[in-house]
Parts: C-alpha cells; sequence; structure tokens
C-alpha cells in the first residue's frame, strides 16, 4: 500500500498585506520625486547664482576699466561737456583739478613731488599718491599693494569726480574709483593707476565681488609732437 503527502499550496497574502506594500511602493516613490525635485530647484538655484556672479564679475570689470580711463582724463585735464556730450581740456576750477583748489598732477613745470604729499613722503590725497621710491613698488616697500592699507584705501577719487564723467545710473560706475601714483624721472613723471569697481549685489563673507586693475600711463608716449 503506497502513501502519498499531500502538499498544499501557500496561502494566498491578504488584502491588507497587499494594501500595505503598495502604500510603501507609493510611499517611496513620493520621496524619490521629492528628492528630484529638491534636487532640481537647488541645481537652478546654483545655476542662477553662478550666472549672477558671473554678469556681477563682468559689470565689475568693465567698470573698473571705464575708471582706469577716468583716471587717464584727470591726468589729462579733460572734463566731460553735457552739452557736446563730449571731453574738452578742463576751463574751470569745476570739476577739473586746479591749482590753489585741489591738488593737481605734478606735471614738468612742478617736479618738487614733496610739495604733494602732505602727510609726509608716502601720502594719498584725493586719488593722487606719492611713494618715496615707488617706482618698483616691490615688496615690503610703501607702495607695495598700498590699497589694502586703511591709511590709503579710503583716499581715492571716485569715478567722474574730477572729469565729471556721468555714471548713466549703473551702480558699478558709482561704486567704481582710482589712485594715481606719480612716480619720478626725468621730464613728465609716469602715473601707475590702480582703478577698481566692486559689485552691487549683496556682499558675502569674502566680501563680495571686487575686481582691481592696473596699468602704467605715460603722457609722453601719446602726446602729439608740437
Amino acid at each position: 500500500m503506497s502513501t502519498f503527502l499531500a502538499h498544499g499550496a501557500p496561502p494566498a497574502p491578504s488584502r491588507a498585506a497587499q494594501r500595505g506594500f503598495s502604500l510603501f511602493s507609493v510611499l517611496v516613490m513620493l520621496l524619490l520625486s521629492a528628492l528630484l525635485a529638491i534636487g532640481g530647484a537647488r541645481m537652478a538655484q546654483l545655476l542662477e547664482a553662478t550666472a549672477g556672479n558671473q554678469r556681477e564679475h563682468q559689470r565689475a570689470f568693465e567698470a573698473a576699466g571705464a575708471a582706469l580711463v577716468d583716471a587717464q582724463r584727470d591726468i589729462q585735464g579733460f572734463a566731460f561737456d553735457a552739452a557736446t556730450q563730449t571731453y574738452r581740456r578742463c576751463v574751470g576750477p569745476s570739476p577739473c583739478r586746479q591749482a590753489g583748489v585741489h591738488r593737481i598732477h605734478p606735471d614738468q613745470t612742478q617736479a618738487e613731488f614733496t610739495r604733494y604729499a602732505d602727510d609726509g613722503l608716502s601720502s594719498c590725497k584725493d586719488g593722487i599718491c606719492y611713494f618715496e621710491g615707488a617706482a618698483s613698488a616691490a615688496s615690503g616697500t610703501e607702495a607695495f599693494e598700498f590699497w589694502k592699507r586703511e591709511a590709503y584705501a579710503h583716499k581715492f577719487a571716485k569715478y567722474g569726480q574730477f572729469t565729471g564723467a556721468p555714471t548713466g545710473g549703473n551702480p558699478a560706475l558709482a561704486n567704481a574709483g582710482y589712485w594715481v601714483e606719480a612716480i619720478r624721472r626725468k621730464g613728465q613723471p609716469l602715473y601707475r593707476i590702480t582703478a577698481f569697481s566692486t559689485g552691487t549685489r549683496t556682499a558675502s563673507k569674502a566680501g563680495g565681488t571686487r575686481v582691481l586693475l592696473q596699468v602704467s600711463f605715460d603722457p609722453d608716449a601719446i602726446r602729439p609732437p608740437h
């Protein structure tokens, strides 16, 4: 006589268990969707901030470049004429520098640089700076990165201050300025211009956007022959 053992099929899951698994799957999908949405939003914010920083830097860079040109006009004695919308030679004390009213840049007829040094041999005033032995501005000299020092940092000339150059409502130009270092040499002095512009967005802990440009300007090199 043979004996057969019957094995029954496993019991079907209950409806409650099926509903519980479905609910878990839905929750997982919702969580993943939320994470993707949050990640996408943060990425969009990051891209927007990056693009904004790039635009801010570009505006500040262009404004600093405009300040360099403004300093050259200041040195040469040009002012903006609103009537003609052009730059003309200064004919009066406003806004240009005039002897007896403002310190003016040393020239061939004013070779004594020390007369411009109100605070000693190394000083700045209204954007004009003179540092004894500043031709190299090497590390360790008074002229080395002087714009970072409290004694000189706020003694710059603002964009348009001595030329009347309009800002056109551009906040980057309103935040632009320059220092002009007069460097003694035979004949016409050489000028080293350091121009800057700061960003208009809220400054971060790092100090916000700031662009600094520097060039040497030789008036003799561009003066037409007599």
